[in-house]
Order: structure tokens, then sequence, then C-alpha cells
């Protein structure tokens, strides 16, 4: 028999189906991690069947609480796959409680590295070489609120909320660090105090901050590790203490009016030490902008206005407000995270659960990465999720992602 004819979707399926099934296998490394817990040892749900259960249900989207993976895990497609067998709910439940979540960083600090890896070896193939640009330098710092019966307003009592804190590399996509808080938050918890956790000691990136992160130690913080910044901040917060620079032509068409030197802060130990400049932009009424939310405000004077303080001093107006704009990379992520992968629904009411969930999660976002090598919109991620079960062939898969016919 002749040998089949590679058609063009088999990169993509032997890179995104095959590829998806890998993190099953690595799993077993933590297999035994509930062993030295279990004191009665009569465990049979064990770590490694519990979190591919999970991924199950991330590219299941029919699997959506933990009473429809229990039901699924005794399914012979599932049990080959999970490694188990039929699960209780209540073993299921409990085990948010048992396992390490932590235990899973390994495994997301290996795919991490194979996806910038692999962009590199991309570029070296496209003859880019790897710079230090404020493009490389781009990162994202923001924070997005996780809560257990979503839209149920009339059981707030027992609404659990949490809080992930999320520091993303913009031009790869990919999250260099994470923490999940409980809210309300409590001293030491807020979206300031984990921002400032999660910079490294040479914090070389160049940060893009929200409104909620304006804070003198915050930006002393970056600024003493190495870093740059540009930050949203309110209106007439900072002190000029110079005149308006002269503002070009593409600074005035985008609603630039000011750009002038600034200090920011009060008391001497809440003063930022470094020279800042702030731009404030008032954008016209046809262009889309950060400074609103999808439309002009018409019944609040002032909030229109984009008022941002920034360390980069030689960089043109328009310039700064260009980088701050691609902090919406953040918002697509938490977007992707939330209603393409599911976790707008959480699988448990405890935050060892919902750590566990969100590590899935991240692994689920970096396999697809891999696989794809670009951005996957929601319409392309249920066709792999129809392609994992079986619904959809290579043939669908490569007409989803645009792939022409061999």
């Amino acid at each position: 028999m002749g040998k089949r004819r590679r058609s063009s979707s088999d990169g993509l399926n032997a890179q995104g189906s095959h590829l998806l099934r890998r993190v099953f296998p690595l799993l077993q490394r933590i297999a035994d991690n509930s062993v030295g817990r279990d004191k009665a040892h009569n465990r049979r749900l064990g770590y490694a069947q519990y979190a591919a259960l999970v991924l199950v249900g991330l590219f299941n989207p029919v699997l959506a609480s933990a009473r429809a993976l229990v039901a699924a895990s005794g399914a012979k497609g599932v049990r080959k796959l999970t490694g188990g067998g039929k699960v209780s709910l209540g073993s299921f439940s409990e085990a948010a409680s048992v396992f390490d979540p932590e235990l899973l960083a390994p495994l997301v600090e290996k795919f991490k590295q194979e996806l910038r890896d692999k962009r590199s070896r991309e570029a070296i193939e496209a003859g880019h070489a790897v710079t230090t640009s404020l493009a490389e330098r781009l990162t994202a710092i923001d924070a997005t609120v996780l809560s257990t019966l979503p839209g149920l307003a009339s059981d707030s009592k027992r609404m659990k909320r949490w809080r992930m804190h999320v520091c993303l590399q913009v031009q790869s996509g990919v999250v260099e660090d994470w923490r999940l808080t409980e809210e309300p938050s409590r001293p030491g918890r807020s979206e300031r105090d984990q921002a400032g956790a999660m910079l490294p000691a040479e914090a070389a990136g160049l940060y893009l901050l929200d409104r909620g992160y304006r804070s003198a130690k915050l930006f002393n913080q970056i600024v003493e590790a190495g870093g740059d910044y540009v930050a949203r901040c309110n209106r007439n917060e900072g002190r000029s203490v110079g005149e308006s620079a002269e503002l070009s032509a593409a600074a005035r068409a985008l609603g630039v009016v000011a750009d002038e030197p600034v200090e920011y802060g009060g008391s001497k130990s809440q003063r930022v030490d470094h020279p800042l400049r702030r731009v404030t932009l008032v954008p016209p009424v046809d262009r889309p902008s950060s400074a609103r939310q999808g439309r002009p405000r018409t019944d609040q004077t002032g909030r229109d206005e984009l008022v941002l303080v920034t360390t980069l001093l030689d960089l043109p107006a328009e310039g700064v407000v260009a980088l701050y704009e691609e902090r919406w990379t953040i918002e697509l992520f938490f977007r992707f995270l939330k209603h393409t992968l599911g976790c707008q629904k959480l699988l448990s009411t405890k935050t060892q659960g919902v750590q566990l969930q969100l590590y899935c999660a991240l692994l689920a976002a970096l396999l697809l990465a891999l696989a794809c090598g670009r951005s996957i919109t929601k319409r392309q991620f249920e066709m792999v999720c129809l392609r994992l079960a079986g619904w959809a062939d290579d043939e669908d898969l490569a007409q989803a992602f645009g792939i022409p016919p061999p």
C-alpha cells in the first residue's frame, strides 16, 4: 500500500490534538501527592486523575461543573485518557483540600519554556534578531475577579470571590507570574501589594498599569529594580513642574492636550523619587480609545480623559499612548480564560480548588499556543474541542484555522 499523501492539516493535527494529549502522562509525576495525607489508605482518586479530569472539562464545554465531570469520569474514553476509574462527587469535592496546587507549577514552567523557545526559533528563521526594544519589554499587570454562583445576586451571602493577579508578557502572551487572593482583600493583599510581589528582582520590563495600581511605592519599586512603567492615574494627580512640551501633529490627532514634567506623591515617604512626565489625552469622539469603555461618556464629565504618567522621558507622546493601549492584551487574556476556557464557572468553593483549576487553565492555554502558534478564537477553540472528542476531522480543523487545501 502506498504512503498516504500528507495533507496541509497534518501538521496542525500533530501539533494540535497530539500535543494536547501530552500533558496527561506527565501528570503521573504527581500521582502520589495525596498518599501521605490519606490516613485511612482508601483514596482512589489521585492527583493525576483529578487534574486530568479538570483538563478534560476545559476542552469539553459540555462538562462545565463538578457534577458533570464526575458523571463523565465513568465513560470508557475518559477513563482511558485520565488513567482512573469512575469517581464520586464527594471524592472530587474533597480533592480540592487534599492536593497541593503548586505541584503543577513545574509543568506550567516546562510548557512556558517550550513556547519561548519555539517563538525564538521562529524569530530566527524569519530573520528577526532578538532585541531589547520597548515591544520586547512590554509587561502588563492587572487582576480579575472570579466568583462562585455568578449571576445569582439574591444569593450574595453564599457567593465567594477571589482575585487573580497576573503579570503578562505582552508580545509573547506568556503569563510570567500570577497570584490568587480571597476577596475582600486584606492588608498586604491589595492589587498594588500583589503587583510588587510579582516583580522580579531585576525588573527590566516596561510595565503597563491601570488606574488601580497608581502608587508611589510601587512606582519607586519598579525603577529601583531597573524597570520603566506607563501607568494611568486620575485627573489632576501629580503637580506640574514645567511647561508642556510642543506636541506633534500625530499627538494632536490622537487627542493629546498636554505633555509635561510632574512630581507625584504626597509626603516624602510616599513620593516618586525619579523624573516623571504626564501625558493627558482627550480622544476624539470618532476614535476608539482606552480612555473610554467602548463609548463616549455624556453622563459623567471628565471620564473620557486618559492621564498617563511614565518614566519614558524621550518617547514622543503619541508613542506613550500607543504603548499603554497594548495593555488591552491582558484584558483579552482574562476574557479567554473566563469565556473560552470556561473559568467563569468554578469547580470548587475552596481557594485551593480554584488554584488547581487555574493552573490547569494555564496549562491548556500554553498547549493551545504551542499547537496553534497564535491567538485562537472561540470558534476555533470549539473546533479543537470537537476534534479531540472525535466529532470533527483534520479537514474541519484545517478549515477552521484557514489552512488551504493540499
